[in-house]
Formats: C-alpha cells, structure tokens, sequence
C-alpha cells in the first residue's frame, strides 16, 4: 500500500485524476455486479402463467373447431 501512495504521489495533477478516474470506474463496475438480482428475478418469475390441463383441452377444442372452417367461395 505504501509503494502505490508513493508513486501516487509522483504523478503530475492529470495523472492523479487519471487514476481517480479508473478507480471510479472499477468500483461503479464492481458494484453493479453485487446487485440483489435473485429478488428481482423471483418476483418476474412468479408472474408467469401456468397452464393445466383442462386450459390446454380447451385450447384444443377450440383449434379443431376452427380447422373445421369453411372458406365462401365466391
């Protein structure tokens, strides 16, 4: 630790800030990694639809109905 505040402090104005700068950067991008993303993710996935069975024998019902459709000629 004491070697990087050393040669910190051999840099110019600029190239502190430049270093400033990167290590804003490392650490914005090492907090949006630690983001709690489970609860986000729980809460979309409990808004997903289930289907049972007697959902999909209506949807069934309803696709052979159609298929039994007859075009009008003109």
């Amino acid at each position: 630790m004491t070697d990087l505040i050393l040669k910190y402090n051999l840099l110019d104005p600029s190239g502190k800030k430049e270093v400033l700068d990167f290590m804003d950067f490392l650490l914005t991008k090492e907090i949006k990694s630690k983001k709690p993303i489970k609860t986000a993710y729980k809460k979309r996935i409990l808004k997903v639809s289930v289907w049972n069975d007697s959902d999909i024998d209506f949807m069934i019902q309803n696709q052979q109905k159609l298929n039994q459709w007859k075009a009008q000629e003109w």
